[in-house]
C-alpha cells in the first residue's frame, strides 16, 4: 500500500536543484538509513525550475517528523545543494496527527452512516416484518456493500502494483464512498419491489417466497442493467479523456459498475431469500 500525503507523514522541500540521476535518490535513502530512519520512501520531482524532495514515512510522532525535516535540511547543506535554509523555496510537512484525525473522523462517519441505513430499513420495511425481518435486510445490505467495495479496491491495488505513481488518496476514498451509496440505492430498489410484491399477496397461505423474490428480480433487472450501462459509458469516457485525478476516480467506479451490478442482482436478493428460512421448506415442495 502506498498512501498519499494526506494519509502519511511527509516532508517536502522545494529547492533550486537540477538532479540528474537515480543515484542521488539512492544517496538520500542511504543517508536516511544511516540515521536509523525506517520505512521511508524518497521521491524526486523536477518541474524545470525547482526540484521537490519528498520523503514519506510511517512515523507516528510529530517530534520525529520534525527531526526528519531538520536532518533533510542538514543533508542538503552538507552536499552543497543549498548554502542555507533560506535557499529552500518552499517547505511542506504533513504531521502524523493530521492522518490520525482524518482516520478517526472517517471511521466515525462510516459507522454513523451504517447505523442510519439500518434504522431506515427497520422503519421502511416494517410493514413486511411478518414475512422477513427488516434487520435481516439491513445485514444483507452491509454484506453486499462490503463485496461491492472489495473488488474495486482489489483492482485498484493491482493497478498500484503495476504503476508506482498510484497511491491511496482522498479521491480513492471518495470513489469508495460513492460506490457505497450507489450499491445501497440499487439494492434497496430491489428490496422495495420485494416489499410491494409481498404486500400485494392475497393469501399468506399460498405464498411461495422464491416466486416473489424471482418475480421482483425480473421486474427490476432491466432497470439495474440499464442504469449500470449508462453509468459505465460515462465513467469510461471520463477515464479516457479525463485528467489524472478523474481517471483515478473513474477507474474505481467502472470496475464497481461491472461487478457491483452482479452483487445487487445475484447476491442481495438470494441472500435475503435464504434469511427468510423458507428455502428448505419450499425446496421439498418442488
Amino acid at each position: 500500500m502506498r498512501y498519499s500525503e494526506e494519509f502519511t507523514s511527509w516532508v517536502s522541500l522545494w529547492v533550486q536543484w537540477d538532479y540528474s540521476s537515480e543515484t542521488q535518490k539512492a544517496d538520500i535513502e542511504q543517508f536516511l538509513a544511516d540515521k536509523w530512519y525506517e520505512k521511508t520512501f524518497v521521491y524526486l520531482d523536477f518541474d524545470g525550475e525547482t526540484t521537490v524532495v519528498r520523503v514519506q514515512t510511517n512515523m507516528t510522532n510529530d517530534e520525529e517528523v520534525s527531526k526528519l525535516s531538520q536532518d533533510m535540511k542538514w543533508y542538503l547543506m552538507s552536499e552543497k545543494i543549498i548554502e542555507t535554509t533560506d535557499d529552500i523555496v518552499q517547505q511542506k510537512i504533513t504531521w502524523p496527527s493530521v492522518w490520525e484525525y482524518m482516520k478517526h473522523t472517517t471511521v466515525r462517519a462510516l459507522i454513523i452512516w451504517l447505523i442510519f441505513i439500518i434504522i431506515y430499513l427497520l422503519f421502511s420495511f416494517a410493514s413486511i416484518r411478518n414475512y422477513i425481518s427488516p434487520a435481516s435486510l439491513g445485514l444483507v445490505v452491509i454484506v453486499t456493500t462490503i463485496f461491492d467495495i472489495s473488488l474495486p479496491a482489489g483492482a485498484y491495488g493491482v493497478w498500484m502494483m503495476l504503476n508506482e505513481t498510484i497511491q491511496v488518496d482522498t479521491i480513492f476514498i471518495i470513489a469508495l464512498l460513492t460506490i457505497m451509496w450507489y450499491c445501497i440505492n440499487d439494492t434497496i430498489v430491489i428490496f422495495d419491489r420485494i416489499r410491494e410484491n409481498l404486500k400485494n399477496t392475497t393469501s399468506s397461505k399460498n405464498l411461495v417466497y422464491w416466486e416473489v423474490f424471482e418475480k421482483s428480480l425480473r421486474q427490476t433487472m432491466k432497470r439495474s442493467i440499464a442504469t449500470s450501462i449508462s453509468t459505465l459509458l460515462v465513467v469510461i469516457a471520463m477515464f479516457i479523456f479525463g485528467t489524472w485525478i478523474i481517471r483515478t476516480f473513474s477507474f474505481v467506479i467502472w470496475v464497481w459498475v461491472i461487478f457491483g451490478t452482479f452483487a445487487s442482482i445475484f447476491l442481495a436478493a438470494p441472500i435475503a431469500y435464504l434469511m427468510t428460512g423458507k428455502y428448505k421448506e419450499e425446496k421439498k415442495k418442488l
